[in-house]
């Protein structure tokens, strides 16, 4: 009799320690929501650019965490003109944590119209199998302002 108790009771602690375990693990994963990548600074290194020119941005970013990363990415010009340009998908930070400086250049598209202009970079991070499947770690968009010139 006092064997089959002490069975029950040993298999009730297995059963509460792996439901435990699973919600802490789960609350872990819930509550790690800190940004993994910080941009203190963004310059734009070709303030006026032609319809079929080049813009390049120079941005200072510190990798804080080995996280993954999806970058969206898309140029407007002030008439309703949009092009979306290939995302920046990562696994690991290029060039590993720390500060780094990147330097991107774009075409501007042909049919965009002289004025103010827009590039916009909406970051999304997992650090965690929650975060990768369901719920990515987000910030606000990085908007970089230029002006389109006349041809």
């Amino acid at each position: 009799m006092i064997a089959v108790r002490v069975f029950g009771y040993a298999c009730l602690a297995i059963i509460s320690g792996a439901i435990l375990t699973t919600a802490g693990v789960l609350a872990w994963f819930i509550a790690d929501r800190g940004v993994p990548v910080e941009v203190p600074e963004t310059t734009v290194l070709t303030p006026s650019v032609k319809p079929g020119g080049r813009l390049c941005i120079r941005q200072r970013v510190n990798y804080l965490r080995d996280c993954r990363g999806n970058v969206d990415r898309a140029l407007f010009d002030s008439h309703t003109h949009r092009v979306i340009l290939p995302p920046v998908k990562y696994e690991r930070p290029p060039q590993g944590l720390g500060q780094r400086v990147i330097t991107t250049c774009f075409t501007v598209p042909e049919e965009f119209e002289p004025g103010p202009g827009e590039y916009h970079a909406a970051p999304e991070y997992a650090c965690n199998p929650l975060q990768r499947y369901y719920w990515p770690i987000t910030r606000a968009q990085n908007v970089v302002r230029f002006q389109i010139a006349p041809r």
